[in-house]
């Protein structure tokens, strides 16, 4: 191990490099002490920052190039990015607010250089600047081809299935891979980071995974086309558009739903399958003590029939049908499909309220009735101030959330700007830990990149356990520092930090990176290790390995 290096080990093991000396991972009993690390970088603790420094200078410089006097060229830094402007000269290097620190980190995906020195002017405008109900796809993004498209591709492939997993094959390589990968630059580049995140969050609660079936070749399509157009509008409309995309129908098994006495379902012997309506009640709607019951589970399982994807029997009996009913096998959503022939006729019952036969309609009332309903505004309050406030929801910041939600029956962007605009939000820079996911973009923003190759997402991602569109189960990602600070899962966090801050190496002043990633939020405990790191190599892994920095 190089001898600079060590220092990131003996903050873990113990014993005294450059002055300062760390407590070791075994007590005086010999017991190994694992957990010491999470304490070091995880903790949640009350910090004590560094304030009042004095402001002022000289006029900054045009490029990061040109500053000669306090830091050095950083072109090319982890693989060719270049930094902004911090605002070096104009005393806007060192950030005296808090409230940077969280608008950056909590509610965007960690500052790029300069962030913070702007946002101190006033973090909590900079958050609300970002709600807009009207969301454009970023241009990157746009190069895609719809799932609709891709999906139409797949089933006319061929009549074989063996034709149709080999175009769906060909069509993940070629164009599912490398949307995910640009979906995450987009994270790592964007300007608008609140809104990325919250893309990210709604994602997470309607989860899907890409594991399934046609799912490898589409369910990169599912953000695009089903999540970013609704995060700050209607909840009943990115509920509808989340339930309906085909990600999900093929995710939750909805595409094998037949209703026994629909046309298909008389002929096929089919049944219904209840799986999508569960979880919509269970974990996208009411919550688990959401007060429905298993015979609301079948009758919204009911309703749901007739959502799926083309396939080639819809396609050959289309023909037919149509003629001889009168009427379009195939209704259009957006991305998904209803198909009359699969649905259950008839009236159904579900949480005490009555449907009377309406196709495709019924889900759309559905969706309405859900969004209205007290338990779907208690869950949903209650995973935003987790998700933005603490592990442990705050009861109060909870019922405030969820009167808003009720009030406004859904209205997303109403229902965010209160969450902005809780008290506690502001209170602590460091209640929640970075996922994975989020630590890896957070680090690759604070260091200027723009994009990252798939190998190395993928890698990355792979090790530290949290892969895009991979999550365990329906319920998405977990949203607590329980499932994230494991000591293994820490060790590559480090490993990761090292591996950057090689390819900074001595290109940085660390006191610069310092106060444009953490600014007072950085302990002395912090700011010790980084003016004791015997090279500037060492000094950015400290930053990057710190506790401020794993956590938001």
């Amino acid at each position: 191990m190089r001898p600079g290096l060590q220092l990131l080990d003996q903050r873990l093991h113990g014993g005294t490099v450059a002055g300062i000396t760390f407590a070791s991972g075994v007590d005086a009993a010999g017991q190994d002490r694992h957990r010491l690390p999470l304490v070091l970088i995880f903790s949640s603790a009350p910090i004590t920052g560094r304030r009042g420094r004095q402001r002022g200078g000289r006029a900054a410089p045009d490029t990061f190039r040109d500053r000669t006097e306090r830091f050095q060229t950083c072109s090319g830094c982890a693989g060719g990015g270049h930094f902004s402007n911090p605002g070096q000269g104009s005393g806007e290097d060192h950030v005296t607010s808090k409230d940077a620190f969280i608008a950056a980190h909590r509610f965007g995906l960690g500052p790029r250089p300069g962030d913070l020195a702007r946002l101190q002017r006033d973090p909590k405008a900079w958050v609300m600047a970002q709600i807009r109900r009207e969301q454009e796809i970023p241009a990157a993004l746009r190069q895609f081809t719809g799932s609709r498209e891709r999906l139409e591709a797949i089933t006319g492939a061929a009549d074989a299935e063996k034709g149709a997993q080999k175009m769906s094959g060909r069509i993940a390589r070629e164009v599912a891979v490398p949307e995910l990968t640009e979906q995450f630059s987009e994270r790592i580049r964007s300007e608008q980071p609140f809104t990325e995140r919250m893309v990210a969050f709604w994602g997470n609660h309607f989860s899907v995974g890409r594991q399934k079936g046609y799912n490898r070749s589409i369910a990169s399509a599912y953000a695009t086309e089903a999540i970013r157009p609704h995060i700050f509008g209607k909840f009943s409309d990115l509920l509808f558009a989340a339930e309906t995309h085909p990600a999900m129908l093929i995710y939750l098994d909805n595409i094998l739903s037949v209703g026994p006495n629909s046309p298909f379902g008389k002929r096929r012997k089919r049944d219904i399958n209840e799986n999508l309506a569960r979880e919509i009640l269970e974990l996208h709607t009411l919550g688990v003590d959401g007060g429905y019951t298993q015979k609301d589970v079948e009758a919204l399982a009911a309703i749901l029939t007739g959502w799926a994807i083309p396939n080639q029997r819809y396609a050959r009996q289309s023909a037919r049908l149509e003629k001889n009913l009168n009427r379009e096998v195939e209704e259009r959503f957006g991305p998904g499909s209803f198909f009359f022939l699969l649905h259950e006729p008839g009236a159904k019952t579900l949480l005490g309220k009555i449907y009377q036969e309406g196709g495709s309609a019924e889900f759309r009332q559905v969706a309405l009735d859900l969004t209205r309903n007290p338990s779907t505004a208690h869950f949903i309050a209650t995973k935003l101030v987790r998700h933005f406030v603490a592990d442990n929801p705050p009861e109060d910041d909870v019922a405030r959330i969820a009167k808003v939600f009720r009030d406004t029956e859904g209205d997303l962007a109403e229902v965010t700007k209160a969450v902005v605009g809780l008290d506690s939000v502001w209170a602590d820079p460091l209640p929640k830990a970075k996922s994975p996911q989020d630590f890896v973009v957070a680090c690759l923003r604070a260091l200027a990149r723009e994009e990252i190759t798939t190998m190395a997402l993928n890698g990355v991602l792979m090790q530290m356990g949290q892969q895009p569109l991979a999550a365990p189960s329906p319920q998405g990602w977990p949203d607590t520092a329980e499932a994230w600070v494991a000591p293994g899962s820490l060790m590559r966090r480090i490993e990761f930090a090292r591996e950057l801050a090689t390819k900074v190496g001595n290109r940085l002043a660390p006191d610069v990176f310092l106060n444009w990633t953490l600014g007072d939020v950085a302990s002395d405990e912090t700011r010790g290790l980084v003016r004791g790191a015997p090279s500037g190599e060492e000094a950015i892994a400290f930053i990057l390995a710190s506790r401020e920095f794993q956590r938001r």
